[in-house]
Formats: structure tokens, C-alpha cells, sequence
């Protein structure tokens, strides 16, 4: 079911000439762009962008708060302006799983797979309150509804917690991705 693995992320990091690639590099997530792009096939060859500005925005008003009561510091602001290429594969993999098993469109299963993702390796560290309802948001308008917001809080609780979804994100570091 899993659809890449660290190989070929390493290959097309080096093809976009960014910084020299390692397991363990920290890269903007503008980096993976065309990867996500590649990996979630959207109608709109744009929504991505999209989704990723909003999230930008919505991060950056976290971060000035952290700023401020003093939660985070330069290098947890840089981690959440930033993917590991672990991550990436996590979300590309989560965002596998949910379009395939659960037949989910691939812009919500790319916002549900960086969510999750998020909450779980950044956020729960820096003490950002993001709310689940705040992630479905950062949707193009088009792709949001009422009973999809629903649906997406559910399924953030039960399927962001199934057991093919905790292997991913459990793996011990001899498992392949």
C-alpha cells in the first residue's frame, strides 16, 4: 500500500538542486511542493498551493503567539515551516491509505495526512493550538461543507488512529517507509 519510499525522495531532492540531501535535514515545504503535487493528484494543479498558504497563515498567527508568551523558539519555528523527508513520505503514505481504504478526495486526504502528521510531531511539541476544524479549513472553499467538516473530525479521531495508520507513523527506524 505504500506508494514511496526514501530512495526515490532522495532522487528528486537532488534533481531540484536543493541543499545536499540527508535523513536527517530539516527542508522548507515549499521543497516538496511538485512531490505533494506528484503524490495527491489534484483536479486543480493549484490546490496545493492553496492549502499550503493557508497553512502558512494559520501557522504564522501560532507562531507570532509562541513568539510572544515565550512557548517556542527560533528552532521550533523553523520546524514548523519545515518537513523532514520522513514526514513527507508519512504524509504521502497516510494520504495513500485514505484515498485508497476510505475513498477520501485527494485535497482532504492531503490536509488529514499533514494534519496528522503536525499534530503529531509539531504541534504536541510546541504547544500550538490548532484545531482540527482550523486544518479543514485551510481547504479551497470549493472542497468544504458542513457534513464534510463533520466528517473530517471524526475520521481525524478513528482513521488518524487505525492501526495501518499507527504503523506509519510508529515505524521503528529498520522498517522502510
Amino acid at each position: 500500500m505504500l506508494v514511496i519510499n526514501e530512495q526515490q525522495l532522495k532522487k528528486e531532492i537532488t534533481r531540484q538542486h536543493v541543499k545536499q540531501y540527508t535523513n536527517t535535514s530539516f527542508y522548507s515545504i515549499n521543497t516538496f511542493k511538485d512531490v505533494l503535487k506528484l503524490a495527491f493528484k489534484c483536479k486543480n494543479k493549484h490546490t496545493i498551493d492553496i492549502i499550503l498558504n493557508n497553512w502558512s497563515e494559520l501557522t504564522n498567527d501560532e507562531i507570532n503567539w509562541g513568539r510572544n508568551t515565550k512557548m517556542i523558539d527560533s528552532n521550533e519555528e523553523h520546524l514548523v515551516k519545515s518537513l523532514h523527508p520522513k514526514e513527507l513520505l508519512m504524509i504521502i503514505n497516510i494520504g495513500s491509505i485514505m484515498q485508497k481504504t476510505y475513498k477520501m478526495k485527494p485535497e482532504v486526504a492531503f490536509i488529514f495526512a499533514f494534519g496528522i502528521i503536525h499534530a503529531h510531531f509539531v504541534f504536541e511539541n510546541t504547544s500550538m493550538d490548532i484545531s482540527i476544524e482550523n486544518m479543514y479549513n485551510t481547504l479551497p472553499n470549493k472542497y468544504k461543507s458542513k457534513s464534510g467538516e463533520k466528517k473530517f473530525k471524526k475520521d481525524f479521531f478513528l482513521k488518524g488512529t487505525s492501526q495501518e495508520i499507527r504503523k506509519i507513523l510508529y515505524k521503528t527506524s529498520k522498517d522502510e517507509c
